[in-house]
């Protein structure tokens, strides 16, 4: 699931690239950090790496931001992409795993089986001098096949029956100052809380300084502390099913596969009136 660099720059080598492995740049930024992932992948990136467009790999017909595209929408952007069914992806962030997971977790929501994460990311690529560079690589289309798994992803009437079911919990990603409603909602319209009966466990913790994921103990050890249920079902959710997806790939790395994603989030849930929250 995690590729090191110093594992990639091996497969660099020997060219298998060249028939098999497909490097995605998925970086992300939410509107209020004021940066262009596209400007920066073009103006630097891994050799050979395309550019995966997040905003553009969503249901575009949604006016919630990238919402889950539809199996045919999914096929296009593979398709225009070059993607085939039997290649390995390997998916890299700009600062380290940042958004990387959200599209680890499309990828295995329509049912692709070999998906990789750069550890640290794109940085991590830099820290051991390997080349970069701004050559764009041209893409020959392909045939994609694609199949949602239903079971990996959680809709907003999926939120509102799990209260009054004892076999999910609600774990929100976000910061503790915007779960407890302190901290203003980077996106205008929103309310201030959190879901009722969820929990937080701020995506970030799972990340060490350098953009690297945490050993499996220290998650273990984060999840135990944070009153976590290993024998139900974990709904991850975040402020736009970005940084849900970190704590779905954590739990994937520590064997724990009972798990799905709000893909509304709270841009969906913190939007309506009609929704509970609590403070």
């Amino acid at each position: 699931m995690l590729i090191e660099a110093s594992d990639l720059i091996k497969l660099y080598k020997n060219k298998i690239w060249h028939n098999n492995i497909i490097i995605l740049d998925a970086s992300w930024y939410l509107p209020n950090q004021k940066r262009n992932p596209f400007k920066e992948y073009k103006n630097n990136h891994i050799p050979h790496a395309l550019y995966f467009d997040i905003d553009k790999v969503c249901n575009i017909e949604s006016n919630l931001p990238h919402t889950v595209p539809t199996e045919s929408q999914f096929i296009k952007n593979m398709e225009e992409l070059g993607i085939g069914n039997k290649n390995h992806i390997i998916i890299y962030s700009y600062d380290g795993i940042g958004t990387s997971p959200r599209a680890w977790w499309l990828f295995k929501l329509f049912g692709h089986q070999n998906v990789s994460i750069l550890n640290g990311g794109l940085q991590a690529w830099l820290k051991i001098s390997l080349p970069e560079n701004k050559n764009i690589l041209k893409v020959i289309s392909s045939k994609y096949k694609a199949k949602l798994n239903k079971n990996l992803l959680t809709l907003h009437k999926d939120i509102t029956n799990s209260f009054n079911s004892s076999n999910y919990q609600i774990v929100d990603a976000r910061s503790t100052g915007r779960f407890r409603g302190i901290d203003e909602e980077p996106r205008p319209g929103l309310r201030k809380g959190h879901i009722p009966n969820s929990i937080n466990i701020p995506f970030n913790i799972f990340i060490d300084k350098n953009g690297y994921f945490i050993t499996k103990k220290e998650i273990i050890n984060i999840l135990e502390n944070n009153k976590f249920n290993f024998n139900i079902t974990t709904i991850s959710t975040c402020g736009s099913g970005i940084t849900a997806c970190v704590l779905a790939f954590a739990l994937s790395l520590i064997g724990k596969n009972n798990w799905q994603v709000y893909d509304g989030s709270w841009s969906e849930w913190g939007l309506s009136e009609k929704n509970l929250i609590e403070l």
